[in-house]
Parts: structure tokens; sequence; C-alpha cells
């Protein structure tokens, strides 16, 4: 199934933060490869898709390797998600964890990330900015549905949407899949001088 089958069905929060033992200042200075693999993403009516939860974690680079499942993260608070070729050919992608309130974290998940887009053997070094490339009339159209929430989304061959989820006002547990859309990839030439990405 593709998450796109699941718009109008209700979940139990799927984008649960993934837990991170010990300080994470100990994980600032590179990459890290967090993510959960075979989740189980189960509506309310009873519809089922594997698929791989990316971390967020504020003040890291969450990576994970594209491998015929659809990916997950967020929820978004600002963050940058890319996708791109490895040194050995794999596709990855990743979650740049910024933090606004935290700006000393925001700029370590910045600089990690850094040490991969700027390695001449990684390519095809594409993203987006969730928070941006969302539509306004579907944050509107989330919004009569409860508290509108955007995840990054990955299909099975690694080209990126945004998902927007609402979360109802009498069940902060439960979340609602609005709608899908695709996101509008840029380069990296182009992201790198993004004010957020300084």
């Amino acid at each position: 199934m593709r998450l796109e089958d699941f718009i109008g069905e209700t979940f139990d929060d799927p984008c649960r933060s993934i837990p991170i033992g010990g300080d994470i200042r100990d994980l600032w200075d590179k990459p890290q490869r967090l993510r959960e693999r075979g989740k189980i993403l189960r509506s309310a009516s009873g519809k089922t898709m594997v698929y791989t939860q990316l971390a967020y974690v504020p003040g890291l680079t969450a990576t994970c390797g594209v491998r015929g499942v659809p990916i997950l993260t967020g929820y978004m608070s600002g963050c940058f998600l890319f996708r791109y070729t490895d040194a050995d050919g794999q596709m990855r992608v990743a979650h740049v964890g910024t933090d606004i309130d935290n700006p000393e974290a925001g700029d370590k998940a910045k600089a990690a990330w850094k040490t991969i887009a700027n390695n001449p053997n990684v390519t095809n070094v594409m993203g987006f900015d969730p928070l941006k490339d969302v539509t306004w009339s579907l944050l509107t159209k989330a919004q009569s549905f409860g508290v509108p929430q955007i995840v990054g989304y990955w299909d099975v061959h690694g080209i990126a949407r945004v998902a927007v989820f609402a979360t109802p006002p009498l069940d902060m547990s439960k979340r609602i899949l609005v709608a899908v859309e695709s996101a509008l990839m840029k380069p990296w030439d182009v992201i790198k001088n993004d004010r957020k990405m300084l």
C-alpha cells in the first residue's frame, strides 16, 4: 500500500519519537543512522502498511537508506529533508534536525548534514523544507479536522512528498491523514544558501 491509500483514515500516532538514550550531544559530530524499520501503520479501519520511521531528533542529522518501503519522518518543525546518493551508490534520505529554540543544537545538525552534502563522492543531493512547501489550501483543509501536523514522506522509489495529518481536538492521541502532496525538491546548491541553512 501507499500512504495515499490512507487519506481520510484515523490512526494512533504514527510518528511517535524514537527514543535516543544518553546525551545527544555525544552524537553531534556526525550524521546518525537513526531509524526504525518494519513499523506497521494501522488505520482504525484495519488497513496496514509497512514503513520505516526516520528519527527526528533536534540537534542531529538522522539518515536511512531507501529500501523498497515508504519512509515517514516528523512531525516537522522547520527542518530540512534530503535525498541523496551516497559514495556506495545507495539512495539515502536525511532529516536535518534544526532546533530554533536551541541554536547550538541546530548548528550541530546543519554541520553534520554538510559533511554529507559537501562530500565529493555524494551525488544527486536534493532537498525540501516541508513547512515552506505545503500549500495553504491543504493546511486550511487540515484545520477543519483539527490541529495540522506535517510529515515528510518518501515513497518506495525515494520520491519525496509532504503528508498532512490532523490531530482531532477531542482525542490528542489520534491522527487523521488529510492529504499527501508532492514535495518541491531543490538542489543542494540552492538550499545551501537558504537563510535557515547558514
